[in-house]
């Protein structure tokens, strides 16, 4: 029996994506390692910051090993973390997660050992292995630096069908229902907004499609895999016995891709909990076509479908392998419309068609179809994908502006699109985020803590894009020529003040003032900081 502590970093110095400022939610990647190790009796504690946990040094130093599961906003503080654990306490740290998983090299710099993709089965077996004095490079999806320090990556292991393991919120004691003064002080120290509890919740994995932009093929595989009903089932009932809220979010790539697994899940909850629950999920747009199970899901008091529409292109879409014409998208928009489902609409911007005007014309589609809520995101990709790890990169290397992992989420522009310049497509983004929800009085106008980081942000791509666009703001493709990995930089200098938060906060209030929509997530947000005993 090992003692393993895991850490989930969270990097908001300066604010570097939405989801967190709004509310407390662990990432489900940590939460499945750590339920794991403890169901096969190690000894486990994870400390997720965007949970509210607070790193125990003193727990760090007693530990066996010291693991992160680490995304790419906030690699830079992961490396820091795992630099202080190494040298200051000389544990051996683990690393795992979506960023490790497409840089493996780049994390073995600050690591012993890095996992690639899921890690329930590789974590294990490592750490058995680091125990006994067994071999570890015969552990599939394992990376590591061979006796001549060159790394090495062992093939990608077979993906699990073992996802029987429930959730143990034991070992994450902080994500629990906060009382009102743990509520404000929160909110004073994040920027002014109060944040509540999130319960999330994973019904499958995997993706068989094959969209060029996404890395779940790889994470995750293409096997369509579902957990047992009653395991998924006992989950939820957990989270409805902690906490008081209606919000349920599926973290499921694609949670309605087996319509009859689908069903049968949301008529249990319709039959325990009512109709009062507000499930959000991800899908694709043909599901809208699928009226038996929309049928169900327009029983609940709102559900929320988050659907990666992409783009109205059919250049574009086609371009993306998404398997859907722009017409299909708008047929599917209607239907979702009929039965009342609140669409969340994903679109991703800078592909190889996308001028200038695409995403204005993209806002105007969207406010005109009414749409809840909107997540419209930059193209990225990472450098030495293909090089490392034999993964076809959408963004070849010479293309990237930087290295600097803060800016990898899909809310910064990362490399030089081929029809408009970085600072456009940046800039086109937050303006037309911010016009969606100007113009829609209908919705939550969203707080936006990175906006501040945005516009420094396009004052440093303003000045690096010049000498590779022409005055049509076409990519001059020969100017570019030759870039390697070495010539980008691993720092991106970004002004922001201090209390950029807190104005954004009073931009967010007044905004929602005389919004019937806002007064309603309130009175949630308070309902939900009571503790349930």
């Amino acid at each position: 029996m090992a003692s393993v502590v895991i850490i989930t970093p969270r990097d908001a110095d300066p604010p570097l994506e939405v989801v967190s400022f709004k509310v407390r939610m662990p990432r489900y990647g940590g939460m499945a390692i750590a339920s794991y190790l403890a169901a096969k009796g190690h000894r486990v504690r994870l400390y997720d910051e965007f949970a509210g946990s607070r790193v125990d040094w003193d727990a760090v130093a007693r530990a066996d090993f010291v693991c992160f599961s680490v995304l790419s906003f906030s690699a830079i503080r992961a490396y820091r973390l795992a630099d202080r654990a190494r040298r200051e306490y000389g544990r051996t740290v683990i690393m795992g997660g979506s960023h490790p998983s497409v840089v493996p090299e780049d994390a073995l710099e600050h690591a012993d050992y890095v996992i690639r993709n899921e890690g329930e089965e590789a974590l294990l077996e490592l750490i058995d292995a680091l125990q006994t004095g067994g071999d570890v490079t015969s552990i599939p999806g394992l990376s590591c630096r061979g006796p001549d320090g060159v790394p090495v990556h062992v093939p990608c292991r077979r993906f699990s069908t073992d996802l029987s393991i429930q959730l143990n919120l034991d070992v994450l004691p902080e994500f629990r229902p906060w009382g009102l003064l743990d509520t404000l002080r929160d909110a004073l120290a994040q920027g002014g907004v109060p944040r509540f509890a999130l319960p999330l919740v994973q019904a499958t994995r995997g993706c068989p499609f094959n969209c060029r932009f996404c890395f779940v093929k790889y994470e995750q595989g293409t096997r369509y895999r579902k957990r047992n009903l009653d395991v998924v089932l006992a989950d939820i009932d957990r989270y409805k016995r902690i906490f008081k809220t209606p919000y349920l979010f599926f973290v499921d790539n694609d949670l309605l891709l087996d319509s009859r697994f689908a069903c049968e899940l949301f008529q249990q909850l319709l039959e325990r909990y009512g109709s009062k629950l507000r499930p959000y999920l991800y899908s694709r747009a043909q599901v809208s076509a699928n009226d038996e199970l929309l049928r169900i899901l327009e029983q609940f008091e709102r559900t929320t479908i988050g659907v990666g529409f992409e783009s109205i292109s059919d250049s574009t879409l086609e371009d993306f392998h998404k398997d859907q014409s722009a017409d299909e998208v708008l047929a599917a928009v209607d239907r979702f419309h009929r039965y009342g489902i609140h669409l969340d609409g994903l679109f991703l911007f800078g592909g190889d068609h996308d001028t200038p005007d695409t995403i204005p014309r993209t806002m105007d589609f969207c406010i005109r179809q009414r749409f809840y809520n909107l997540t419209v995101n930059a193209l990225y990709d990472f450098p030495t994908r293909q090089s490392v790890l034999g993964h076809e990169q959408m963004i070849p290397d010479h293309l990237f502006i930087h290295r600097d992992w803060r800016f990898f989420s899909g809310n910064f522009a990362v490399f030089f699109p081929r029809r408009m310049r970085p600072s456009q497509l940046q800039l086109g983004i937050i303006e037309g985020f911010q016009r969606f929800y100007r113009k829609l009085p209908g919705t939550l106008y969203q707080f936006m803590p990175i906006r501040d980081t945005i516009y420094s942000y396009v004052e440093y791509l303003r000045r690096v894009e010049e000498p590779f666009y022409d005055r049509n703001d076409c990519r001059l493709d020969e100017r570019l020529a030759g870039r390697g990995v070495d010539d980008l930089p691993r720092h991106v200098e970004v002004k922001v003040s201090g209390l950029s938060p807190y104005l954004e906060a009073a931009r967010f209030a007044a905004y929602n003032m005389y919004r019937g929509v806002s007064w309603n997530f309130l009175r949630t947000l308070m309902d939900s900081i009571h503790p349930v005993r």
